[in-house]
């Protein structure tokens, strides 16, 4: 791989290169021009001008695009309407090569007992893997990893380090981009650092972390956090109630149970956090909560004092919540600007479908500029960086001040400085008791004070 002289508007590289036998690391904040150069890697930039280019010729790629594919195909495939049940979507198995369910790299990756669950059953870490995994066996000697430790536990973590350093062993050439600091593996030989779209430093990981060490680099985050005004509350909103109860609940995929005699109380003011390693059931217990699953009928559950399947409103229920997910960022898979999508969130809908008043536009607008986004307001929101997408949709959820704020994974895909932002934001949030927070985290720099129970599942076993 070899850049020389290489200007696009979001880029300037005077020169890159990669040698056999090295693997790389590429280190840069969500405005420094990463996500830009991984999509260069990939072949899929466009607007730029080189004296000399020679890049991968048949990579295997692992990012959020390609998982946003995948998504989507199975998506158009879902077949729930016919079998009057939810299509668990295609077989994770049927995503590999035949024969291949065996593999050592199965079970360097913990993913032999996904193997058998459809592919919208996946947490998204796990979707990750199997993604890498694919790659791996299909015999790739290059592989892209985009923000390659997102979505995943620290044991999945180390997981995936192990499994990438036996590919380093038998030939295979590894670059991985990453946002935060603490993210740069340790098996990369090369450290790469990008700031304002150029190349900082680039060498042997040791030398170039030193620089790091000697050197502040200075994000500037797109997170620019004020307090809205607080909901407005009655007499008896001021009085602590309950928002969710949970008793001896449950919650599985056919015969595999993924949690138990679970209790869960979230008063008003209770800010939670929930944690466990990938796998454990962590989303399906969002998905119960929000009615995305149907246990949410089977469980003994009361959501905002009502009982579920008590013939309530599941839309009557939701006016009440602001939702975040890798599901979420997933299904917003249809045209729309983020000054649309914010919008759309006083709705409760994927897309804009009415028209917004003035003073609803004027809200938005408001948010996008809290958010650091106000200029990219008519900008396609498919056509905005992850990163931006993900504060977009977070604006999405706070507009209409929620009781319950539900954070699924919410940091993803952001940088240190954002991730800070956006967790004092929530701090605030909390502190003027605006909404209350239900959050699920794998990261442990992610817990805060303001957390007043943690809530940690377990993988279950007999």
């Amino acid at each position: 791989m070899q850049i020389r002289n290489l200007k696009h508007p979001a880029l300037q590289i005077s020169s890159f290169s990669t040698a056999p036998g090295e693997s790389w690391c590429l280190y840069g904040a969500n405005d420094s021009g990463i996500e830009e150069f991984f999509t260069l890697l990939t072949g899929n930039l466009d607007m730029l001008k080189a004296d000399f280019l020679a890049l991968p010729e048949t990579p295997g790629i692992i990012s959020f695009k390609i998982q946003q594919d995948i998504y989507e195909e199975e998506l158009r495939l879902d077949d729930s309407d016919y079998l009057d049940r939810p299509d668990p979507g295609t077989p994770a198995a049927a995503f590999l090569p035949p024969g291949s369910s065996g593999s050592p790299l199965v079970r360097a990756l913990a993913l032999g007992d996904s193997l058998d669950k459809g592919y919208r059953q996946l947490s998204s870490g796990q979707s990750r893997k199997l993604i890498l995994l694919r790659e791996i066996l299909k015999g790739r000697t290059e592989i892209l990893l985009q923000n390659l430790y997102d979505g995943l536990d620290e044991i999945s973590c180390r997981e995936l380090d192990k499994a990438l350093a036996t590919l380093l062993g038998h030939g295979v050439q590894l670059l991985a981009t990453v946002n935060n600091r603490k993210d740069i593996p340790i098996w990369c030989s090369h450290l790469a650092v990008l700031s304002q779209g150029r190349i900082l430093w680039q060498g042997g990981k040791k030398g170039v972390l030193k620089k790091l060490d000697n050197n502040l680099i200075v994000s500037k985050g797109l997170f620019h956090p004020e307090l809205p005004e607080a909901r407005e509350t009655t007499s008896d909103d001021t009085k602590q109630k309950e928002l969710v109860a949970l008793r001896d609940g449950f919650a599985g995929f056919g015969e595999v149970l993924l949690f138990q005699h679970l209790d869960l109380l979230i008063n008003e003011g209770c800010h939670t956090l929930i944690s466990g390693p990938n796998g454990c059931g962590k989303s399906t217990l969002l998905h119960i909560i929000t009615g995305d699953n149907p246990k949410c009928y089977a469980n003994d559950l009361h959501i905002f004092g009502i009982r579920r399947g008590s013939g309530e409103s599941i839309w009557e229920l939701k006016r009440h919540m602001g939702i975040v997910s890798p599901e979420i960022h997933r299904n917003h898979h249809i045209p729309g600007t983020a000054l649309q999508v914010v919008i759309s969130g006083l709705f409760d809908s994927i897309g804009l479908y009415r028209h917004a008043t003035a003073a609803q536009q004027k809200k938005a607008r408001q948010w996008l500029e809290w958010i650091g986004l106000a200029g990219k307001a008519s900008q396609p929101f498919r056509r905005l960086s992850f990163a931006e997408q993900r504060l977009v949709l977070i604006a999405r959820a706070l507009i209409k001040l929620p009781r319950l704020l539900i954070l699924d994974e919410p940091t993803q895909g952001l940088d240190e400085a954002n991730r800070q932002e956006l967790l004092g934001f929530l701090a605030k949030i909390a502190e003027r008791r605006i909404c209350t927070i239900l959050y699920v985290s794998h990261r442990i720099d992610e817990h805060r004070p303001f957390f007043h129970q943690h809530i940690r599942l377990e993988t279950y076993g007999p």
